[in-house]
């Protein structure tokens, strides 16, 4: 079998979950940096859409980052992501639901927004192109903070007295809320190298909140204790 290649943004937290993923598993790859605005072309001719992460494996292209951890648990079993009774793998999927298609795609539109209000040019550039192509409105915004809210808070309330979201082990429900939650503050620079601005532009004032300290200490224990190097572009 030849070594599979990742297409994958060093920023995005969608890419993030299966780098993690391959390197948890010790999976060796070939990597493919996507940059934005100018690699769509290229990877909506390829999968037929523009999104990233992309693996391209025993000549099948998987276009979804779901699939792609699929895909591997089922390639390297060991050591595995997945807890073993149906109703814990069942929570797993939700809760990679949840940060899948909830937390992360409404933190993103709160990071829209802070790179828009941002007095830099470059920022604003980015903030209309992203906004542009992910429908942002400052509407759009204020429901995001409140949905982001009351996850953070179900967060707070199902880590309260555990290690794990699940389980008592590490699972891909770990895996996926920790990345996700880097769009609220920046994972510790031993981990995940930004600058200075890249950082400054993460940091959402629900990042900062007291309320949710308890969160943020776990993702970054979760980095520390499962990632444990530092994520390199």
């Amino acid at each position: 079998m030849s070594k599979p290649k990742l297409i994958s943004m060093y920023g995005s937290p969608w890419s993030e979950r299966v780098r993690w993923a391959f390197a948890f598993k010790k999976m060796p790859y070939e990597k493919q940096n996507y940059e934005a605005g100018v690699d769509e072309a290229a990877v909506k001719k390829l999968t037929g859409q523009a999104m990233v992460p992309v693996l391209i494996a025993d000549d099948k292209v998987i276009p979804d980052s779901s699939a792609i951890l699929d895909w591997l648990e089922e390639t390297r079993p060991e050591p595995p992501l997945l807890p073993k009774t149906a109703k814990e793998r069942a929570l797993v999927t939700l809760w990679e639901e949840v940060a899948l298609n909830a937390l992360g795609i409404h933190t993103r539109v709160m990071f829209v927004g802070r790179l828009l209000r941002i007095d830099d040019p470059e920022a604003q550039k980015w903030g209309k192109y992203y906004g542009e192509k992910y429908g942002y409105s400052p509407f759009e915004e204020e429901q995001s903070r409140l949905t982001v809210t009351r996850i953070l808070t179900s967060l707070k309330e199902t880590l309260r007295g555990r290690e794990y979201l699940v389980a008592d082990t590490f699972t891909r429900a770990d895996l996926t809320v920790a990345p996700m939650l880097s769009l609220l503050k920046a994972v510790p620079q031993e981990f995940f190298f930004l600058t200075p601005e890249e950082q400054f532009v993460r940091l959402d004032p629900l990042g900062q909140d007291p309320r949710f300290a308890a969160v943020f200490a776990w993702r970054d224990r979760m980095y520390k204790n499962h990632r444990g190097e530092v994520v390199k572009p």
